[in-house]
This record gives C-alpha cells, sequence and structure tokens, in this order.
C-alpha cells in the first residue's frame, strides 16, 4: 500500500507544478460519458474456484474488458468519473474462463488540456469473491471535434492483501455542457525558491517492531506474533481445510437417526462459511436383497441427507446434490454382520484452500 501512496504523492506535486487551460475537459460544469475497453493484468496470486476447483491467473495482461464511464468537471483542474467494467480472463493451466466485474470512482487532474492523472478506489470482483483496491494512474486526452474526444490510459491498483494488478484501456468520450471561462490566472511574479535544508541524519523508526525500519516498511502496523517479509508484510502460506461426511443406516432404513444429525448440522456450518463449495452426497447400501431394490434404498438415503441440509439446516438447493450407486461399491467386505452395517452408509468429501499468516 506505501508505494502507491508514493505515487499519491508525486501525482499531488505534479498537480501543484502544472496549471490547466480551458477547453471541454477542463470547462467547470462539463460532463461526459462513454465506452472502454482495455487490458487487466491480474494478479498471479489471486485464487478463484471455478467448477468447483482452486484455481489462479497466468498474471500478465490475461483479461480484456469493456465497460462505460461518466464524469463531472467541477474546476478547470478538478473533476471525478464513475466506470463499470466487465472483465473475462483465461486460468491459468486450464482451458477454464472466469468473468468478472470492476466498478469505482477517481479523483482526475488536468496538468495539461491532454495530460491528466487520477487517484480512486474499486472493487474488482471474481467468482464471487470481491476485493477492494486503491487505483492511481496517467493518461492522454485527444479531442477530435469540439465534443468527441478519445483517450488512453494506464493504471496499477493495490489491495490491503497485497494484490497488485495493472490497467491499460482507451475510451471515446462524448462532452456536453459546462463554460468556456478559466478560473486560472497567470502569477505577476515567481515565488522565490525555498531555502535549501540542512541536511539532518535520519532517525531509524521501526514502529510496529516487526524488525524492518519504517523507511523500507510497506506493511505498516503489522500484527505480532507474525512472520514478515523484507518489505515488513506478512508471510502467508495455502492451508487446505478437509471436511467429510459419513452417516449409516439400519437395514432397509433411509432415516437419519437422531444422533448423527448434529454431524449432518457441522456440515452445513462447512458448507455456510465456504459458499464457494458445493457438495455431492453418495448413497450405498450392502448386498442385502435384490440390487435393483439396493439402487433405490441408496438413493433414498442420499436424498434424506440432502433434505437435512436443504431443508433443516438452510443450504441452498442448488448447491446440494444426490446420487446413489447401491450395492456396486462397497467400502468393506459384505462377508459380515459388522461389516455391512458399515456398509449401508452415505459419504461426502469437501476441501477448500485458503491462505492463512504465518506465525514466528
Amino acid at each position: 500500500m506505501k508505494r502507491l501512496t508514493l505515487v499519491s504523492v508525486a501525482v499531488a506535486a505534479a498537480v501543484l507544478a502544472a496549471p490547466a487551460l480551458a477547453n471541454k475537459a477542463t470547462e467547470p460544469g462539463s460532463i461526459y460519458v462513454g465506452p472502454r475497453i482495455g487490458l487487466f493484468g491480474t494478479d498471479s496470486d489471486r485464487r478463484v474456484i471455478e467448477k468447483n476447483q482452486l484455481q489462479s491467473f497466468d498474471g500478465g495482461f490475461d483479461t480484456p474488458f469493456a465497460g462505460i464511464e461518466a464524469g463531472y468537471q467541477f474546476t478547470p483542474e478538478w473533476g471525478y468519473r464513475i466506470y463499470y467494467d466487465y472483465l473475462r480472463s483465461k486460468l491459468e493451466f486450464t482451458n477454464d474462463t472466469s468473468t468478472g466485474s470492476a466498478y469505482g470512482v477517481d479523483v482526475l487532474y488536468n496538468f495539461t488540456p491532454k495530460f491528466y492523472g487520477s487517484v480512486g478506489i474499486n472493487a474488482t470482483e471474481f467468482s464471487d469473491i470481491k476485493t477492494s483496491f486503491l487505483r492511481v494512474g496517467a493518461g492522454y486526452r485527444e479531442f477530435i471535434n469540439n465534443d468527441w474526444a478519445f483517450t488512453v490510459e494506464g493504471a496499477v491498483q493495490q489491495s490491503e492483501k497485497n494484490l497488485t494488478e495493472f490497467m491499460v484501456m482507451t475510451s471515446l468520450r462524448y462532452y456536453f455542457g459546462g463554460t468556456t471561462a478559466s478560473t486560472y490566472t497567470k502569477p505577476e511574479q515567481e515565488p522565490a525558491p525555498a531555502p535549501t535544508p540542512t541536511t539532518v541524519a535520519p532517525v531509524v523508526v521501526d514502529s510496529d517492531g516487526d524488525g524492518v525500519p519504517d523507511n523500507r516498511d510497506k506493511c505498516p502496523n503489522t500484527r505480532a506474533g507474525y512472520k514478515v517479509d523484507a518489505d515488513g508484510c506478512v508471510v502467508y502460506e495455502n492451508e487446505t481445510i478437509t471436511r467429510e461426511l459419513v452417516v449409516t443406516f439400519a437395514l432397509e432404513s433411509a432415516e437419519v437417526s437422531a444422533d448423527q444429525r448434529e454431524d449432518v448440522r457441522n456440515t452445513a456450518e462447512f458448507l455456510k462459511e465456504y459458499p464457494q463449495l458445493d457438495v455431492v452426497i453418495e448413497g450405498h447400501t450392502d448386498n442385502t436383497g435384490p440390487a435393483s431394490y439396493n439402487q433405490l434404498l441408496s438413493e433414498r438415503r442420499a436424498k434424506a441427507v440432502g433434505d437435512l441440509l436443504v431443508n433443516e439446516y438452510g443450504i441452498a438447493a442448488s448447491r446440494v446434490t444426490t446420487k446413489g450407486y447401491g450395492e456396486t461399491r462397497p467400502k468393506y467386505s459384505n462377508e459380515t454382520r459388522e461389516n455391512r452395517e458399515k456398509n449401508r452408509r452415505i459419504e461426502a468429501a469437501m476441501s477448500v484452500t485458503k491462505q492463512v499468516p504465518v506465525k514466528e
């Protein structure tokens, strides 16, 4: 986040140094609207779940986008805009794609009638995972006639979770409204240069005590007890969390016993904690009785557990799939009574990978 802060300081310094001249882009009260297209560079550390699998991005300019923007100029120098972009990205290692969106608001400053800078915030979303960013950019504007202009722009955005992403784009804008008056007045005399400050030896300060001095710390206020990298940012590692559900049934029964409902409820809580996951419930029987009867019984057992998740524990029906395999997939040999009791069951397995901070 600190590197974007430094870029913001540079933009602010240029703002103070450069006057803006009057035209359609700098007239107070002018409004513009228009389409935009470009390429978005997703961070290779970004993760999404597509087709019930955890996947990643290539990390280059792998995501074309199209969108619309609208802006308002409230002084010759200052204005703001809002925008919405639709994103479509090819995922790494597979032929799958992930669609998303980015929308936000920027404050713009005109250095000249053609060159401008921007600072703003946005929300970028893939696979129902939304991340907030601070975005800084710069652009070039060229008027085709009095009302129409095209732009070329580049930007970089940074999240609190240390995702860094890039964007290049072009847009076509239609301007209307506004006045032709300029509020810029050339100063009669250039201000005297500021005196050269006396060089003072810097004081090394480590405010958050993570071992990285503030002048190099890109992640200030790091919580104590966690491992940090050379930039003072917490180190993360992948952790896979797995949940299994096994429910056994009485002979020729598809009723979930009271003492096993707690396991079903715990599975529902796991699914609520990770809403990106779906669950497949597989029903089984022992080899007692005809195979056709056992097939129907296995389907009833899987549906009984599925109905509990949906009707009693609030899991969306679209996330729950039930299947029956009859007696075709015994987990244990059916030669003993104890093994046949174990084979009268349903099974479901779920897993999700997330990033967790590494403790010292």
